[in-house]
């Protein structure tokens, strides 16, 4: 079989070549009207126009600048165009498997990455029964397998720096998904209304978008208004350097919404960066929390977590077991929490502010006893 070596970890994925092409116009469709509300996400909008339906795929990497643009029609299709609903998809990205499953399109997808890693009950099921296949893992697209296959179309994850089909699988439609690069927890949970477009569920999705997002806002306003907010960090030690979540990133904002004071709240960096060690302690010793999400085995414990790194030890939150710990493999928190943000909010209220949430059963974070 042969394969392409992807330079890249193989859970982010390469590529981007969509019907309609990519490019760098500004502003696309300048006489078209938005034909779907999109209230939170950034990366993507909806137009209509000749009474078709467009979509614009932005580069987040370069503001303005269009990524890709597909035309949607229902019937006869012109060359690039595309005609929807797809009938077999390949997916190369967990997160999107899950707006698939939420919308009940599990039985669409026919190809995935990463099967090993994979934890969705449904994927499983169709792997064993041959109708799911691998098509790429360990870094590889099974270039073969992929153009034996032949499905309508891959939803990707493209990443800055690399944007392009390899020339092998230049002939497929290739979808980019850009959720991971929104910073806002409902802006990365509305690109489900992406994914629905291309299967004739907008309204199935704007249905699923709003429960989201009036859950996610009730339990917001619970810290509208508390006047005592803990300090958090997060993430650890790891190859000698400490990768800190930026002060505009995903869970800053979680945290700030939560109702914690997130140490790097100034920070202007909207990914994680890299600092030493010394200069986190410095800032962090003294906070209340500490967010950890790993495997540390079976029955994780602040005994495990020292033998990691002894100087764990030192950090207030450690010593008051104010850890709050995800396990993603027990959770499947990579492939859900995008899709669900309000239960990863809520699991933060109930860390850090317990008496809001009095009944509440976490979902993927905890406080470690």
């Amino acid at each position: 079989m042969r394969k392409f070596i992807l330079g890249m970890p193989a859970i982010i994925w390469l590529l981007v070549a969509g019907c309609g092409g990519s490019g760098k116009t500004k502003t696309p469709l300048a006489e078209s009207k938005k034909s779907i509300e999109i209230k939170y996400a950034k990366d993507f909008a909806v137009f209509s126009r000749n009474g078709k339906q467009e979509v614009v795929v932005y580069n987040p990497w370069q503001k303005g600048e269009v990524l890709a643009h597909f035309v949607l029609v229902k019937s006869h299709p012109r060359k690039g165009e595309i005609k929807v609903p797809l009938d077999s998809v390949a997916v190369f990205s967990a997160t999107q498997l899950n707006a698939l499953q939420m919308l009940g399109l599990l039985d669409k997808v026919t190809g995935i990455s990463e099967a090993r890693f994979i934890s969705n009950p449904g994927v499983k099921k169709a792997l064993a029964a041959g109708k799911m296949t691998e098509l790429a893992a360990g870094g590889h697209y099974f270039i073969e397998r992929i153009l034996q296959q032949k499905p309508q179309a891959i939803f990707f994850s493209p990443f800055q720096g690399n944007l392009k089909l390899p020339r092998t699988l230049s002939s497929l439609t290739a979808i980019p998904y850009l959720d991971y690069t929104e910073n806002g927890p409902l802006g990365r949970a509305e690109w489900i209304k992406f994914t629905a477009l291309f299967f004739g569920k907008e309204k199935e999705a704007d249905s699923i978008f709003r429960q989201i997002e009036k859950q996610y806002l009730y339990f917001k306003k619970m810290t509208d208004t508390l006047h005592r907010r803990p300090t958090v960090f997060s993430n650890k030690f790891f190859n000698g350097q400490w990768y800190v979540a930026g002060g505009k990133s995903y869970i800053a904002r979680i945290f700030q919404d939560a109702g914690a004071d997130y140490l790097w709240r100034n920070d202007k960096h909207v990914a994680s960066f890299p600092l030493n060690f010394e200069t986190v302690f410095q800032k962090a010793q003294h906070a209340d929390y500490w967010r950890i999400i790993g495997t540390f085995g079976s029955q994780p414990s602040y005994d495990e977590i020292a033998s990691e790194n002894e100087l764990y030890t030192h950090f207030n939150a450690f010593r008051k077991h104010h850890i709050i710990y995800c396990d993603p493999k027990k959770t499947a928190y990579f492939e859900r929490s995008a899709m669900e943000p309000q239960w990863v909010l809520a699991d933060f209220i109930k860390a850090f502010h317990p008496q809001l949430l009095p009944d509440y059963q976490p979902v993927f974070y905890r406080v470690l006893k």
